[in-house]
């Protein structure tokens, strides 16, 4: 009855593998340099992962995946569509200045040098996808805390890595699958904030999983920040923290390279269609209160109802529509030259 459900955002559990800093494969799990990727792991982690912010520490940053010469060769696989390129006013929280840029045909070593040096904020999404290296470590990665977490199993991972011009900010917003944050080079100030009304309105969740708003288009306040978790992040630190939590993120006054990965459980997948169905009733039905809960009757009719909605064509993805306003130039002041603005869809 519910089998849409279940691949309503389905997808396969990676195959577990081993990262061997090398390129090849070994039989006992162990992560990168010989030991486990994950460092003094507590075992209260486990009882409260997907619960509660986990800062902890990692030695990915200890891998020369993160170097720049790395670097340079992912900017130059990615294809158009598997990266974000940004600016934005670093003083304040001002959202109106976040704005989109390219590439071009610049190479990836005249791009870092324009990060570098420039007010840039680049993320490689999916680097999975084109560089089998990387999807190796993202299965490493999983694979671990599969292994101390009881019970984990996860699936639609995503890995991306974002590289980012001194003093650059990501604004306040909201993220659908569970998030990992992981540090590389650099210093950061993370500020995370409960998954709730007035941070989060069940409202806005919802606008958020039917596509309705972009994850950064939810009301911040500075007051909100009096009641945000504030962690420093440091190279080989991570930090996890409850789901859908907002956020945001202060950069250094130093260049960063971090690794952020998602993920869905069997909960979050059910949390989404939750949240799913929910938005559609307040949208055409005009109901206000609206449970959340994740089992019982009434969660697997919302099920049935979202997965219906989303398998009948009614609603489909708006196609990915991008304002392209500056190119990537290591000369100019800032890392990029204008250009004349062109809408990008992919």
């Amino acid at each position: 009855m519910f089998g849409g459900f279940h691949a309503f955002v389905s997808g396969f559990t990676d195959s577990e593998q081993v990262l061997d800093i090398t390129g090849g494969r070994r039989k006992k799990r162990i992560g990168v340099m010989g030991e486990s990727i994950l460092q003094n792991w507590k075992p209260q982690y486990g009882e409260v992962f997907g619960k509660q912010t986990i800062h902890s520490n990692h030695r990915l940053h200890t891998s020369s995946y993160f170097s720049d010469e790395a670097l340079a060769e992912l900017i130059e696989r990615a294809p158009e569509t598997n990266y974000h390129l940004h600016t934005m006013n670093t003083a304040g929280h001002d959202t109106g200045s976040w704005r989109e840029g390219e590439i071009g045909s610049r190479s990836g070593d005249q791009v870092l040098e324009a990060i570098f040096s420039g007010q840039l904020w680049l993320q490689l999404r999916r680097v999975h996808d084109f560089h089998p290296r990387y999807a190796r470590m993202l299965d490493d990665v999983f694979a671990e805390f599969q292994e101390k977490v009881p019970g984990l199993q996860t699936f639609k991972r995503d890995l991306s890595i974002l590289i980012s011009s001194p003093g650059s900010n990501v604004f306040f917003h909201s993220d659908i699958p569970g998030q990992m944050l992981w540090q590389m080079r650099g210093n950061k100030k993370v500020y995370v904030y409960p998954p709730r009304d007035p941070f989060l309105p069940q409202s806005s969740l919802e606008k958020i999983v039917l596509n309705q708003i972009e994850e950064g288009e939810i009301r911040y306040e500075p007051w909100f920040d009096d009641y945000a978790e504030i962690y420093d992040l440091q190279p080989g630190q991570y930090l996890h923290w409850d789901l859908n939590g907002p956020h945001r993120i202060v950069n250094g006054d130093c260049v960063n390279v971090s690794m952020t990965t998602e993920h869905f459980t069997s909960q979050i997948r059910k949390a989404y269609a939750v949240n799913y169905a929910n938005g559609l009733l307040r949208k055409y039905a005009g109901l206000e209160t609206l449970s959340q809960d994740t089992s019982g009757v009434g969660f697997w009719a919302k099920a049935a109802f979202a997965a219906a909605h989303k398998f009948s064509g009614v609603q489909k993805k708006a196609a990915n529509r991008r304002l392209i306003e500056f190119v990537v130039d290591p000369k100019a002041p800032f890392g990029y030259s204008a250009i004349p603005p062109k809408i990008q869809t992919v």
